[in-house]
């Protein structure tokens, strides 16, 4: 009897890995239409929602023109922009697609920078920092 167990059990394997399964998925107008929207418009934006560190804020102009230059001087082939929002100018530095990623490069700044903090930045998709 249990013989013939295991030869039924190894018959139905058999049978079940030769079998060729077929899926046929529907998918509805709309949902295509909307996803060819979404990749339609993926591919046009050039630029996401992404973070910054700023390395300062201030009224002063000489301080941020000053931090700007030491910036440079220790770190010459990371990206740099300020800002000017009256009455602040503002420093920015680097481009992360997520604070997790910026958070190394940030607590090396802030041993020169103290007051660095991450910023929300439209970021070009091609100049994000990949980690």
């Amino acid at each position: 009897m249990k013989l013939l167990r295991y030869i039924l059990a190894l018959f139905l394997i058999v049978v079940a890995y030769s079998m060729d399964a077929q899926v046929t998925i529907l998918e509805d107008y709309q949902v295509s239409q909307m996803l060819r929207n979404y990749q339609s418009n993926e591919r046009t934006e050039s630029t996401i929602k992404g973070y910054r560190i700023q390395i300062i804020t201030t009224p002063d102009r000489r301080k941020m023109e000053s931090a700007k230059a030491k910036f440079k001087n220790m770190h010459p082939n990371v990206y740099m922009e300020w800002n000017h929002v009256s009455p602040y100018y503002q420093v920015s530095v680097g481009a992360y697609e997520t604070k997790l990623d910026l958070m190394d490069f940030m607590i090396d700044i802030k041993k020169d920078f103290s007051n660095a903090i991450p910023v929300v930045s439209d970021i070009e998709k091609n100049g994000l920092i990949a980690h």
